[in-house]
């Protein structure tokens, strides 16, 4: 018995796992009993059956790996129960056993494999057709319920080695998820573009490894499309268009295997949508290679969409707050009633053309128009047909402008134009005050009234690189010259009515 142990002792020290151990052990039981299969098997009480795990077969008696038997009706349950472990005449010790009848068994024996708390969890046993007087060696049981305690100890440890596994599987998954969604959330934090975003994302995603393929795409005019370029597109985007996005409760949307896409159908399919205030407005198709989301998918899925919609829902209210600001500005810069730029930005638009005038040696006309006996058509046709004429005057002057010229409504009946000259002259300051008064001057189509109209008084002033940069002085002097032109024209008719 002594060398049988120092064999046992050789292959513990050698087993790094239960199969390492019951291998060899098996060998020697079989060398030490003469039986032709000897085998270990697991229990299973839940689900009623027992699994033959590790076998030797070693003459006619075939058993195989792998085969699952009912436990109760089984000769192992009958042993525990009877407590005889070893009977060389199955047939008389157990006749209502039909395995061991179409076996042919005559010889059987089996030991109990007993976990930490004492719960049976296996059995190392021995079966042949031939009849062996093994009950009468007591060594052997001994050795046999040695071996069931050191297979009992390994079980142990592989189970403890294999739950250490997982657990830092586990932990390792969850660090794997932890550093993409800090990545995702990263990105979101610094995105200025929606689909940029989306797409830094989904190769993140692809990068981890835990889905087959990843499309993104976009929502909006009824359809989806792709946003990236891929060999399905085709396919993909008319499936797109046909799915339905409206569903509601959760961002990530599985997709039945009949409403998958044709060219995924054998895979597990999830659209994770990305909504702002709206609605959606993106989303990745996601692609799995296993046939279902783990609960640790789906909360990373949950978690990138929801990252995502606030990042659409940031970028949703920034354009509407930019689109806001737009309106502000433009109307703090313009006249209400004819669109043109108002005093505000005719200042600086004046001080803007000054100071690029000082650069580049160039020069400009400030000209100021008002328009005579404005007055007379509101008292004589009403407000409303003055506002019109106001409007009207304003298209004009914005028509005869040339490029790079700029037109404002100082205020009242008073317009201001700034025309950029390369040089100055008296005789092109005629010219530009010649095109202006003829501009405005003609019939005005006002409502139901047709309106004869001599034009207005208009005064200009030349600026030239290096003059007074103070804008007031400019307009004032404009403003002198225009009541100048004022005097001279005071004979001119009213406005008059043709119809």
């Amino acid at each position: 018995m002594d060398s049988q142990l120092s064999l046992l002792a050789g292959y513990v020290a050698g087993a790094n796992s239960i199969e390492d151990l019951t291998r060899p052990m098996l060998r020697l039981i079989q060398q030490l009993t003469g039986l032709e299969s000897t085998y270990l098997t697991s229990i299973n009480f839940p689900a009623g059956v027992q699994r033959i795990e590790y076998v030797l077969n070693a003459g006619k008696l075939q058993l195989p790996e792998g085969l699952e038997v009912p436990w109760h009706d089984t000769l192992c349950k009958r042993a525990l129960e009877s407590g005889r472990f070893i009977t060389s005449d199955v047939a008389a010790t157990w006749p209502d056993s039909a395995a061991a009848k179409a076996l042919g068994l005559q010889t059987y024996m089996s030991v109990p494999v007993v976990d930490a708390v004492g719960e049976v969890c296996g059995t190392l046993c021995g079966a042949s057709s031939q009849q062996l007087q093994l009950q009468d060696r007591p060594e052997l049981l001994q050795i046999l319920q040695l071996c069931a305690e050191l297979i009992s100890v390994q079980w142990a440890r592989d189970r403890q080695q294999q739950s250490t596994l997982l657990r830092a599987s586990r932990a390792e998954r969850e660090l794997s998820t932890v550093k993409l969604l800090a990545a995702v959330s990263d990105f979101a934090v610094a995105a200025q573009s929606l689909p940029l975003a989306v797409e830094q994302v989904a190769d993140l995603m692809r990068q981890s490894g835990q889905w087959q393929h990843i499309f993104t795409f976009s929502t909006g005019a009824d359809q989806q499309r792709l946003w990236q370029e891929t060999a399905p597109a085709a396919e993909l985007e008319s499936w797109l268009s046909q799915a339905d996005l409206s569903v509601t409760g959760s961002n990530i949307q599985v997709l039945p295997g009949a409403t998958c896409p044709p060219q995924f159908s054998g895979s597990h399919s999830s659209l994770l949508n990305i909504y702002d205030a709206q609605g959606v407005v993106a989303g990745l198709l996601v692609i799995s290679a296993n046939d279902h989301l783990t609960g640790e998918q789906q909360l990373m899925l949950s978690g990138i969409g929801n990252t995502l919609s606030l990042l659409a829902t940031r970028l949703q209210e920034h354009q509407q707050l930019s689109d806001l600001n737009e309106q502000l500005t433009y109307h703090a810069r313009h006249d209400a009633l004819t669109g043109l730029p108002n005093r505000r930005y005719l200042l600086e638009e004046l001080e803007r053309l000054i100071a690029r005038g000082n650069r580049q040696q160039l020069g400009f006309y400030l000209i100021f128009v008002d328009l005579d006996k404005f007055k007379q058509i509101n008292d004589q046709f009403g407000h409303e047909t003055g506002d019109e004429f106001l409007r009207q005057v304003g298209q004009r002057l914005s028509e005869c402008l040339r490029k790079g010229d700029f037109v404002a409504r100082q205020g009242g009946d008073e317009f201001v134009m700034l025309c950029q000259a390369q040089e100055i002259s008296k005789e092109q300051a005629q010219l530009l005050v010649n095109r202006i008064r003829q501009t405005c001057s003609g019939v005005y189509s006002l409502g139901t009234h047709k309106v004869l109209y001599h034009g207005p008084s208009i005064g200009t002033v030349s600026w030239h690189s290096g003059d007074s940069r103070e804008l007031d002085l400019l307009l004032s002097l404009a403003d002198v010259a225009m009541y100048q032109d004022k005097q001279r024209r005071r004979a001119m008719p009213a406005p008059q009515l043709l119809n």
